[in-house]
């Protein structure tokens, strides 16, 4: 197709790509495969899929599903009359496959859709906050949550009895693990590997139990870190390099969103700050 701008970037959860094609004549690409499962949110432009025999119609705000090595073409169902903008995201079918299994999913077959506008909502957020700059954990917890509302539950009865088996201490050693690392870049992996049990199901368990999901949690122990080392004098810049966060703008925007001012109106110096309560006696 004419007319096409690409942004692709990698991520820790995989191949990130949001196409945009201009107003024109309808499209279509060649019959190709992908070594990934790829998933498309189909923004604001319906679009259809051909796949030997049949087609597969993705109506606009929808998410299609094309399996690793499945053979398909997309093509436009009509002339564009406006700009089409698509998300998409390539999964690894290894770590695909691992995922389903821990939720109990049904296994990859073909070419499926979704026109569930919370599925759309939800791949929307990943794909945003990949393109931010988020790091592995928040990504990978976004992916699993991501799945286990999306993929079929087939077996998934059996999944969440397990998860619900998850002892509290073992949950408390989560906590801790993140809270010795939370200034370090940690996978959910990584929290789970310690506690011995699957990402997914810590990650359900763990919002469970404490509220947040675990990026969150790590989160705000770095905001509660930051907080201190501003009160003591050091620069916003300084204090998120300190933190682990990657720049002043996500401390700011941290800030902001659990504390409700930026870090500079936190650590004014005294002399400059509101007064409250009393005058002074002279």
């Amino acid at each position: 197709m004419d007319d096409l701008l690409i942004d692709a970037w990698r991520g820790p959860t995989g191949h990130f790509e949001r196409y945009t094609y201009a107003t024109g004549r309808r499209g279509s690409d060649p019959v190709h495969v992908h070594a990934d499962v790829q998933i498309c949110l189909s923004l604001n432009f319906p679009g259809r899929y051909r796949s030997g025999r049949w087609t597969c119609d993705v109506p606009a705000g929808a998410l299609s599903l094309v399996d690793a090595w499945e053979p398909h073409a997309a093509e436009d169902p009509c002339d564009r009359s406006v700009e089409a903008r698509y998300w998409l995201l390539y999964v690894a079918p290894g770590r695909w496959d691992a995922l389903a299994a821990d939720i109990g999913a049904a296994p990859r077959a073909g070419i499926r859709v979704s026109t569930d506008t919370a599925d759309a909502q939800a791949f929307a957020t990943l794909h945003r906050r990949s393109r931010d700059g988020a790091e592995e954990l928040e990504l990978e917890e976004g992916l699993a949550a991501f799945l286990a509302r999306l993929l079929p539950a087939a077996h998934r009865t059996n999944a969440a009895a397990s998860a619900a088996k998850i002892a509290g201490d073992v949950l408390d050693r989560a906590r801790d693990y993140v809270q010795a690392h939370a200034l370090s870049r940690i996978s959910l992996a990584e929290v789970a590997r310690e506690c011995s049990v699957s990402p997914q199901h810590l990650s359900a368990r763990f919002r469970a139990r404490f509220g947040v999901p675990v990026h969150r949690f790590q989160t705000l122990l770095r905001l509660d870190w930051a907080r201190r080392l501003l009160a003591g004098g050091m620069s916003a810049g300084e204090a998120a390099a300190a933190c682990g966060l990657s720049d002043q703008s996500h401390l700011t925007r941290h800030f902001r969103r659990y504390l409700g001012t930026t870090p500079g109106r936190y650590a004014r110096p005294a002399g400059r700050r509101t007064r409250t309560g009393t005058a002074s006696s002279i």
